[in-house]
């Protein structure tokens, strides 16, 4: 049996190998492609294999497990706690996995099933191309401005139909060029959006989520992603600390000082519970979330009174989750 350690970067990872004594065999650099991955993985019959979660993790998490491997996925700052090497570098790194993993010591990061980790990369893939359509629009608007044009009042909404024929009218080819990308990137969207209602309709967890006033379909479908299995959480409070929405402790002798959220954990159940309470929050003024924000806007700042709120609304998903139950108004 071997245990390697792999430093994962976006150039490269650099492999410590170990043998069931305990000795470094190898310690090498293997060039950040699959090929050039599996070529590494080829020497290898009996092994185990651990790396951090770093932002490239997921396709080497799937190369090796899909050679039939243990892989193990390192949480970064567990990983930190524990290692006391004064000495960093990414051979050094990629040892002190290997002799973690050898130790049956590694803090884990939870993995979620392929079918949540593809439906994870459908929903950021559809995030970032919004993004870019927003940004070709502003884009569109500052060209506009810098010359001096206003579009006229008759035309109805930004960016409606009449509003791009009257746009392509103006006969400026930068304003033409970012109308057909912004076109092929909404093109994009649609197709993706279309894959997305099709997993929405197959997921009952996720039309379960979406009985929550303010939690549209591609919310519930982010939130669930996020979360792959509830039951990894203890309790509701654990689901709310992994959304970042807890508060941050301070504590030295006898005092005790809760700081800001802690923003740790998934940033995008953490926007998409705090756009859901904005909603939320104008729609359904029956709902025990609804009157828990206002008695919190009486006391705090408008945006403290959200991140409660949004506290709150992550606390009932876990239980609407845990227990199956229907979205209760009054709580």
């Amino acid at each position: 049996m071997k245990y390697v350690g792999l430093d994962v970067h976006k150039e490269f990872c650099q492999a410590s190998v170990l043998n069931e004594d305990g000795d470094e065999v190898l310690n090498v650099r293997v060039p950040a492609n699959v090929d050039s991955l599996n070529e590494f993985l080829d020497g290898f019959q009996e092994a185990s294999f651990v790396l951090e979660s770093t932002n490239v993790w997921e396709w080497y998490y799937q190369t090796i497990e899909s050679r039939g491997f243990d892989v193990k996925l390192a949480h970064p700052l567990q990983v930190k706690a524990i290692s006391n090497a004064r000495v960093k570098t990414d051979k050094v790194d990629a040892r002190t996995l290997a002799e973690l993993l050898r130790a049956d010591m590694i803090p884990e990061s939870y993995v979620p099933p392929k079918d949540i980790r593809d439906l994870r990369e459908a929903l950021r893939t559809r995030a970032s191309l919004v993004q870019d359509a927003t940004s070709i629009k502003n884009r569109i608007h500052a060209k506009t401005l810098r010359r001096g044009i206003i579009r006229p009042e008759e035309l109805g909404g930004s960016f409606s139909r009449s509003h791009r024929e009257w746009l392509r009218s103006l006969g400026i080819a930068t304003i033409d060029h970012l109308l057909n990308t912004l076109e092929a990137v909404e093109y994009e969207v649609k197709e993706i959006n279309r894959q997305l209602r099709s997993e929405y309709e197959a997921r009952y967890d996720a039309r379960l989520i979406s009985e929550i006033p303010g939690i549209g379909w591609y919310g519930a479908l982010t939130i669930l992603a996020e979360i792959g299995d509830v039951h990894r959480f203890p309790d509701a409070q654990h689901l709310a600390a992994y959304a970042g929405l807890v508060p941050s402790v301070h504590q030295s002798a006898n005092s005790c000082f809760y700081g800001h959220i802690s923003k740790q954990g998934s940033k995008y159940m953490r926007w998409i519970l705090v756009e859901a309470v904005h909603i939320h929050v104008r729609t359904a003024s029956d709902s025990a979330i609804t009157k828990f924000f206002n008695r919190k806007l009486k006391k705090s700042k408008r945006n403290v009174a959200t991140i409660a709120a949004a506290r709150k609304m992550a606390v009932a998903i876990f239980h609407m989750l845990d227990k199956q139950e229907h979205f209760r108004i009054t709580g």
